[in-house]
């Protein structure tokens, strides 16, 4: 069972990292490339499978899927981000994470810490 969720974990994780789409093109190609030798020849056929001139029709469908889905992740990315970061008053950084459509809302003051340190200092470990 613990072995069955492991192989359920690696393949939710390939899958969001694009792994599907990776199996797509390999399979496409791996077809391709029969196909190619076949009619014309073993080094006619690698030139013409991965020289992008000669897509089959698996090919053009990974294009327009991962297409759709990068647009599709990208529009939610933009919706999902704010933009917004706490920063000290005085950050050197604060222009450069900010852009200038964002607005500077109210944000808490923040100021140092004020307790003294530690009375002796804490001792090594090791």
């Amino acid at each position: 069972m613990r072995k069955a969720g492991i192989l359920l974990a690696i393949l939710a994780a390939c899958h969001l990292a694009g792994g599907h789409w990776l199996l797509w093109q390999g399979a496409a190609w791996a077809g391709m490339l029969v196909r190619y030798a076949q009619s014309y020849g073993v080094e006619a056929g690698l030139t013409m499978t991965f020289d992008g001139k000669h897509p089959c029709h698996i090919c053009k469908n990974v294009v327009k899927g991962k297409s759709k889905e990068d647009q599709s992740s990208r529009t939610e990315r933009s919706q999902d981000d704010s933009g917004l970061f706490f920063l000290a008053e005085d950050s050197v950084l604060a222009p450069l994470l900010l852009s200038p459509e964002t607005p500077l809302l109210d944000q808490p003051r923040l100021t140092s810490r004020t307790d003294p340190p530690h009375s002796p200092p804490p001792r090594p470990l090791a």
